[in-house]
C-alpha cells in the first residue's frame, strides 16, 4: 500500500472517527475533506500546482455527458444544500430545486436574450428556455466542445428551437459590445483562479445591463469550504474585485438556498452595469465576431474567416470553434505576376 493510499484509506478515517464523524454521515465527508485539504494545500504549494484553462478543458472533455446523466436520467444520492439545510438527496431532485431557484432569481429581470458563459452541457440554459418561453433567444459558450456537443444532442430531444453556441474562451468572447440583455455564469469562474478578472471584464463588455453570477464563494463559505477551495485552487476574491469596479453595482450578494455540494456552496451575485449603451437590438439576432479583433466573420461553409485578424475558425458538426488557440492564420491571395 502506497503512503498516499494509507493516508486516505486508513489514517484520515481513523482521525475522523476520533473527532466524532460517524460512518456515511455528512460530518465524515466534511471532516475528511477538511483534513485531506490541510495535507494537500502545502504539498501543492511546494510543487507549484495550479489550475489552468487547458487542464479544465481536458477535464471537462473527459467528463462530457455526466451532468446530463445525473441531471435527468440516473440519480445519484449525495449530500447537498436543500432549502438552506444539508441533506442527503438524489442528484435529480437536487438539480430540480437548484434550477427552480435560478428561475426565481431570473424572474426579476426582463430579457429577450441571454448568454451563459460556461454553458457546459446546456442543462441550465435549457431550463431557462423551457421556463421563460419560446421568444427567448439563448446563447452559450464553453471551453469544452464535447460538452456542447452532448448538450445539443440532449437539447434536440426537448426543443425545436436550439441555442446559438460556440466553443470559446471566456477571455475572448466572440460577441460585439453591449449585446445581451442578461449574461449569467454557473460555476464557471470557479475554474479561473488566476484569470477571473479578465473573464469578468469580458462578461461586462458584452452585457447591456444585467449580469448574474452563480458561483461558489470563498468569502461566504464555511471554514471547511475555504479549505476545499484552497485545495482545489478554486476562485477567490470575486467580491473584492466587484467592489473595486466603478462602472457596475452589486445589487445583492448571498448564498443560494440550494446547492449541489455544501463544500462548494453556490452564491448569487446580482450585478447592474452602469452607463452601458444599448448598441444592439434585442430582436435582430446577435452575430458572432472574431474573438481577437471583434470584427465581422465571413461564413465560408466549413469555417469562419476574419479579414481583420486573418484568422480561420473551424466549424465542427456545425459548432463554431471561436477560440483563438484553435484558430489558424490564413493569408489572402497575392498576385505575384504584378
Amino acid at each position: 500500500m502506497s503512503l498516499s493510499t494509507l493516508v486516505i484509506k486508513k489514517i484520515i478515517p481513523f482521525v475522523v472517527r476520533l473527532i466524532g464523524g460517524k460512518k456515511d454521515s455528512w460530518e465524515e465527508e466534511k471532516y475528511s475533506t477538511a483534513i485531506l485539504s490541510l495535507i494537500m494545500i502545502p504539498l501543492k504549494k511546494l510543487k507549484g500546482t495550479s489550475r489552468n484553462p487547458k487542464f479544465v478543458e481536458n477535464q471537462y472533455d473527459e467528463l462530457s455527458g455526466l451532468y446530463i446523466k445525473e441531471n435527468y436520467y440516473q440519480s445519484k444520492m449525495r449530500y447537498s444544500i436543500v432549502n438552506g439545510q444539508v441533506k442527503k438527496i438524489s442528484s435529480i431532485d437536487n438539480m430540480y430545486e437548484i434550477r427552480k431557484e435560478i428561475r426565481n432569481v431570473l424572474s426579476d429581470y426582463k430579457f429577450k436574450n441571454v448568454l451563459e458563459v460556461g454553458v457546459g452541457e446546456l442543462t441550465t440554459i435549457e431550463d431557462i428556455y423551457k421556463f421563460f418561453g419560446p421568444d427567448i433567444d439563448c446563447y452559450g459558450v464553453d471551453l469544452s466542445l464535447n460538452r456542447i456537443k452532448h448538450g445539443l444532442e440532449e437539447y434536440k430531444k426537448r426543443h425545436d428551437k436550439l441555442p446559438i453556441v460556440s466553443k470559446a474562451n471566456a477571455l475572448h468572447l466572440p460577441f460585439p459590445d453591449n449585446s445581451f440583455d442578461l449574461v449569467i455564469t454557473r460555476h464557471t469562474l470557479e475554474q479561473m483562479p488566476k484569470i477571473y478578472k479578465e473573464a469578468l471584464k469580458e462578461i461586462f463588455r458584452v452585457s447591456k445591463k444585467q449580469v448574474v453570477l452563480f458561483e461558489p464563494s470563498f468569502e461566504l463559505g464555511t471554514f471547511a469550504q475555504k479549505l476545499k477551495m484552497l485545495n482545489t485552487d478554486y476562485v477567490r476574491g470575486v467580491p473584492k474585485f466587484l467592489s473595486s469596479q466603478n462602472d457596475l453595482k452589486v445589487e445583492k450578494e448571498y448564498l443560494m438556498k440550494n446547492s449541489a455540494n455544501p463544500l462548494n456552496h453556490t452564491a448569487c451575485f446580482r450585478i447592474s452595469i452602469l452607463n452601458q449603451e444599448n448598441l444592439t437590438n434585442s430582436n435582430s439576432g446577435i452575430p458572432f465576431v472574431c474573438p481577437i479583433s471583434k470584427s465581422k466573420l465571413e461564413d465560408n461553409g466549413t469555417y469562419l474567416y476574419s479579414k481583420d485578424s486573418k484568422r480561420v475558425y473551424p466549424l465542427i458538426e456545425g459548432i463554431p470553434v471561436l477560440d483563438p488557440e484553435y484558430s489558424l492564420i490564413l493569408s489572402e491571395s497575392i498576385d505575384l505576376s504584378k
